[in-house]
Parts: C-alpha cells; structure tokens; sequence
C-alpha cells in the first residue's frame, strides 16, 4: 500500500505542478465496521468517493475526506471553494488518481489485472459514516475490510490524511 501511495503522491504531484509527499501510512484490517472508529471525532459532512475495483478481484475502495481535510487540499493548490461542481469534479480526479495509483502497484506486486471503475461521490455526515459503509458494502458482510490512512503534504502546506478503505 505504501508503494501505492508513493505512487499516488508523484501523479498528484504532476497534477498540481507541486511537490506532494507521503509522510506516514499506516494499515489495520478489521472483520467489522464496529471495530473501526475513524469518525467518532470527526464533525461536519464527509466526502466519500465509492471506486468499484474490477477484474481478476473485485471489491470497493472509498477514499474519505473530511470538511477540514477537503479545504486543506484546495487551498494547498489556491482553488477556490466557491464552486460545488468544479470542487465535486477535482476530488473525482483525485480519486481517479490515488486510487488508480494504488490499484496498479497492487495490480503489478500481485500479478493481477484488476482496474478501477468510474467513482461516485457521495456528502454523508460523520454519524452516517457506518450505516453508509454497511450500505456500500452489501447485506453479504465483508470478509475483511482493510483501513489505510496516509498523510500527503502538500509543498509546504498542511498536511492532510484522507482514509482509504478496502472491502
């Protein structure tokens, strides 16, 4: 996964004409949401983009944002936040991005061909986050769910640490 977000971190880079780095990475797998309380302290909408994973596996990842964590990106790049559909279609492209990036690496380490499709993004709010996640997941359950943070730099602004989540 590091190798991915590595990875990730250089395609962003070229997007933004800025140098993005990934400063930490850490993974945990869990067998049920329960168990996972990454936005107990998190207040305010999250933004929640759904890439469904396709080929020789299949599966989901959610790459998750917080409000602060969504404003720390844009004014990294001196976007302006005025404009809902503009900033809903840059987050879609850095999903395509990160997740695309981890994907491959995942695709080339494992000698798979798998490929993301299309995502979706979805404003849910924090206390939504587990009813949401057991909706996207399916009434089947997950076998296991692996929960990645990393925390990208953006040049010399804050940093910010999306949630990337596999079912």
């Amino acid at each position: 996964m590091g190798t991915g977000f590595d990875r990730a971190a250089r395609s962003f880079s070229n997007l933004i004409h800025r140098k993005v780095t990934v400063t930490n990475c850490h993974s945990i797998v869990t067998d049920s949401l329960r168990n996972e309380r990454a936005f107990d302290e998190a207040h305010g909408d999250l933004h929640v983009l759904v890439t469904q994973v396709i080929g020789d596996v299949s599966g989901k990842s959610f790459l998750i944002f917080t409000d602060k964590e969504r404003a720390e990106v844009f004014n990294a790049m001196n976007l302006r936040q005025d404009n809902e559909a503009l900033c809903e279609a840059f987050l879609l492209e850095i999903d395509n991005i990160i997740s695309a990036s981890v994907i491959s690496e995942l695709a080339d380490s494992l000698g798979l061909e798998v490929y993301g499709d299309v995502p979706e993004l979805h404003r849910i709010t924090a206390a939504e986050y587990c009813a949401f996640m057991e909706k996207a997941i399916g009434s089947g359950g997950a076998s296991g769910l692996l929960f990645c943070r990393a925390t990208f730099q953006v040049g010399e602004h804050e940093s910010t640490a999306p949630q990337f989540v596999w079912n």
